[in-house]
């Protein structure tokens, strides 16, 4: 899927543009604070229903104004045309339009517009806590397994279910009709996640290596909770500490992918260069193998294309873009920085003050 026009109202520093996009690549440059960041925030926000800039995500409507307006005309590998649209008021209320129609969900967006997202912040993935590695993992389950989404919803519905219950239970046996019906779930949600896992993984190890010959990545998923013992059993063991706790301290909601090269934590041994590298070939190998399985190509962002990367690494990235055939954005401060990815079918924006030319 590849968007053809995009028209963004309102949208933090950008009171209105109008765009008509390559397929191809799209390049935006302009100075820091011009509103770079902006575009792809508002693109990601489509295909999202939020921003990716959560520390400002109270700014995302422009000052004085009631709503932010989003619009779209995408087309897919067949070149049929849709049209996609996503007003968000102050009250924080979504609208949705697919083809003029209203009534869908942000999850009939994230479908439709398959987004990977590279960003300066983006080394929370390898750095940061579990939440943002089975965030990763849960981008892949929702787009390869319909049924995951549902399970997933329906788990945190009886998560909190019973964190409440636990507040109030005087033993175990109050919690049992709830971990009954929490624990088969969380068993398939598990082996969904194992399953992309098993996928996944030799595609993410095989682009570390083009990007990092130099090293051998291991990855382990861990599914939060011990293996080899079923889920149902390890919460009745683990009642009197959730109750002392008063949440469920082990599950899926705990799960992670350990990363690690000569059985050191990837983050305790890369360079901040090569810990961007090897979040691209993390995003890459998603996107990749996500147009693989399916019959349309991700939409990727690429926030300070330049920053952490020397003119080799920048080059040997721009090659697997391009390679991806896909669609892509990426801002830079200066078209030097990109002079070297350019083609004749791509297109350059340039942006000052939240005004687009």
């Amino acid at each position: 899927m590849t968007l053809s026009t995009i028209n963004v109202h309102h949208f933090r520093n950008i009171d209105y543009a109008k765009l008509t996009l390559s397929p191809h690549f799209n390049f935006i440059v302009g100075d820091n604070g011009s509103g770079k960041t902006s575009l792809l925030e508002a693109i990601y926000m489509l295909g999202h229903g939020r921003a990716f800039r959560h520390a400002q995500s109270n700014r995302i409507i422009q000052h004085e104004q009631p709503e932010l307006v989003l619009f779209s005309e995408i087309k897919n590998t067949n070149q049929q045309t849709h049209s996609i649209g996503l007003a968000k008021s102050r009250n924080s209320e979504n609208k949705i339009k697919i083809d003029g129609d209203e009534g869908f969900r942000l999850t009939d967006l994230a479908k439709l517009l398959p987004i990977q997202l590279i960003t300066p912040e983006g080394f929370d993935l390898l750095t940061g806590g579990p939440k943002y590695r089975r965030s990763f993992l849960d981008w892949g389950c929702f787009h390869h397994y319909p049924e995951f989404v549902h399970l997933w919803n329906n788990l945190k519905r009886l998560f909190k279910q019973r964190n409440a219950l636990l507040k109030q239970a005087k033993n175990y046996n109050q919690l049992l009709p709830w971990d009954k019906e929490i624990a088969p779930i969380a068993e398939k949600i598990s082996q969904i996640r194992a399953d992309y896992s098993q996928q996944i993984f030799p595609e993410i190890i095989q682009t570390c290596h083009d990007f990092l010959p130099e090293y051998k990545l291991n990855c382990q998923y861990f599914q939060g909770w011990d293996h080899d013992t079923d889920y149902a059993l390890i919460l009745q063991k683990q009642y009197e500490r959730d109750k002392l706790l008063n949440y469920t301290s082990t599950g899926p909601h705990k799960a992670d992918i350990r990363l690690r090269i000569d059985n050191i934590p990837v983050e305790d041994l890369l360079s901040r260069g090569q810990l961007k590298l090897l979040m691209c070939a993390l995003r890459l190998s998603q996107g990749e193998y996500y147009s693989k399985k399916n019959t349309q190509a991700c939409v990727y962002l690429i926030d300070d294309f330049a920053s952490e990367l020397d003119n080799n690494k920048r080059t040997l990235l721009a090659k697997r873009l391009k390679l991806a055939n896909s669609q892509v954005f990426i801002t830079a401060v200066n078209q030097s920085q990109i002079t070297h990815m350019i083609d004749e079918n791509d297109k350059i924006f340039y942006i000052k003050s939240g005004i687009i030319s």
